[in-house]
């Protein structure tokens, strides 16, 4: 028997996809300058849906790249758009990212039978603690609001489950995730860089309007760094995934493309992400054989020479240097202490309320409900308890301890670089949970489509393996006992092995 390989694209596949998304880009252009009025963010959604739907069946592997890439870029669309034909608190173009990843419940359908497996019982656990938030977040909040919230914590989980059942084309899936990661972290970052030093005016724009105080005061050389995100938190978790993602890569050009990564995560003032790009990095490096050791090390060297002399300029230093001071004393940083302050309030809030408030009470929701409600808790663990209450957090927490474990006993990393950058992306994202939500959003998705393609990782190599050894045996025996062999399912029904 062969053993399994990725699903192949339609016929055409392929030149279709170029094509639609070549379209997406175009129509997303003319938008922009203007054409479409203030009609322009729903055209933006439905562009977006339609061109998602037509990559999903014709190019899984395209549709993965173009929905990250909706993340990326889809709140620096709205501030042009916002500018151009004033200001919206809930502009619709929003709804493109959310939207787009959950179609991906349209091709789960096709593998539901495998999602049985129990790779994918963790994920049943937290679609339950949802279950139940949504269930309290109508009876306390609205169904409209409760419905908002639940799109935003459903749809990164579902593209992650996606992901992950879709192992049969894990080697296109990790080509347009990198390709994707290759092009958009330069880019992005040297927006960031850019932003920091001049400062568009969509971007001063939207911050006056939005009045987030935490992104400091809407001018150059004194902004925190957001990039083409919503905001600082977000942007530094794309700057983590990406620079985890092609550290292990090939070609000179991921030298420059992570120094620049690493200046504008500098610039965020995220101190939370910097400390977990650390712990990326260490196991990235523990999960290696060690005769890499020495060349993982030489390249971390090549970065940061580039980046140190950049970061060394006044324009910079002033800026990067008292941030990081504070890491060592903690207890004299004002906006630390305001937030264990806050967390403190909350824990005794969360152990009176043992049901849980539900989902519309926290996040993008509470505009739906004239800002009744916390916008942020500034901890993603506490934020969980506050959402879902004692039963469905213990179901949550239950599901991504069980991921984690699951994600340690994979062996895959020690051969594939790819599924090594996936665990360490996954264990450096979910260590900032204590500072903020690691489950929505952009670092959502990050975060959920790391843990899937870990699985499609693992599923992957497990069932090609299987496949390989069965081939040979079989070669190796008569015709006529080479029959009685059973042939390799390629199923998700596999044993953790190491």
């Amino acid at each position: 028997m062969a053993p399994a390989t990725p699903s192949a694209s339609a016929p055409g596949g392929v030149t279709t996809a170029r094509a639609i998304v070549a379209l997406f880009v175009m129509v997303t252009v003319l938008l922009l300058a203007g054409v479409g009025g203030r009609l322009a963010s729903i055209i933006y959604v439905v562009i977006a849906t339609l061109t998602g739907l037509v990559l999903i069946f014709r190019r899984p592997a395209t549709y993965a790249s173009f929905t990250l890439w909706l993340w990326f870029i889809t709140p620096f669309i709205r501030r042009v758009l916002d500018l151009r034909h004033g200001w919206n608190p809930t502009n619709p173009s929003l709804l493109a990212p959310p939207v787009v990843s959950m179609l991906g419940l349209l091709l789960l359908a096709r593998y539901g039978r495998e999602l049985r497996g129990i790779l994918f019982v963790p994920f049943l656990l937290v679609l339950t603690a949802l279950a139940y938030g949504y269930f309290v977040g109508v009876i306390n909040t609205s169904l409209f609001a409760a419905s908002y919230s639940l799109l935003t914590w459903l749809a990164p989980i579902t593209f992650g489950i996606f992901l992950g059942a879709s192992w049969r084309s894990y080697p296109a899936l990790i080509a347009s995730v990198r390709r994707a990661f290759a092009i958009a972290l330069p880019l992005l970052a040297a927006y960031g860089v850019y932003q920091f030093l001049r400062l568009p005016i969509w971007d001063s724009t939207w911050m006056r309007n939005a009045q987030l105080r935490s992104l400091g005061p809407p001018l150059p050389l004194l902004v925190r760094v957001f990039g083409t995100l919503n905001a600082p938190g977000p942007y530094a978790a794309f700057l983590l995934t990406g620079m985890i993602v092609l550290l292990p890569s090939k070609g000179w050009l991921r030298y420059p493309a992570i120094a620049l990564g690493a200046l504008a995560l500098l610039l965020t003032r995220t101190r939370a992400v910097w400390i977990a790009f650390v712990i990326g990095l260490v196991v990235s490096q523990l999960s290696q054989p060690i005769i890499r050791l020495p060349k993982r090390t030489l390249t971390m060297l090549v970065i940061a020479l580039l980046a140190l002399p950049f970061a060394a300029t006044p324009q910079f230093k002033d800026t990067i240097l008292p941030r990081l001071n504070t890491l060592t004393n903690l207890r004299s940083d004002n906006s630390f202490m305001k937030r264990v302050e806050f967390s403190e309030g909350t824990a005794s809030g969360i152990v009176e309320s043992a049901e849980g408030n539900g989902l519309g009470m926290t996040g993008g929701a509470v505009k739906l409900r004239g800002n009744q409600g916390i916008r942020s808790l500034d901890n993603g663990f506490l934020e969980v308890f506050y959402v879902f209450g004692w039963p469905g957090g213990t179901l949550f927490f239950l599901g991504i301890c069980t991921l984690v474990i699951q994600a340690f006993r994979f062996a895959e990393p020690r051969k594939d670089s790819f599924a090594n950058s996936a665990r360490a992306t996954s264990i450096a994202l979910i260590s900032v949970l204590p500072i903020g939500d690691v489950f929505t959003g952009p670092t959502g998705t990050f975060l959920w489509s790391m843990v899937g393609l870990g699985i499609a990782a693992h599923t992957y190599h497990v069932t090609t393996g299987r496949a390989l050894r069965l081939q040979a045996l079989q070669a190796q025996m008569p015709a006529h006992s080479a029959a009685a062999v059973p042939a390799a399912a390629p199923a998700l029904h596999v044993p953790v092995r190491r």
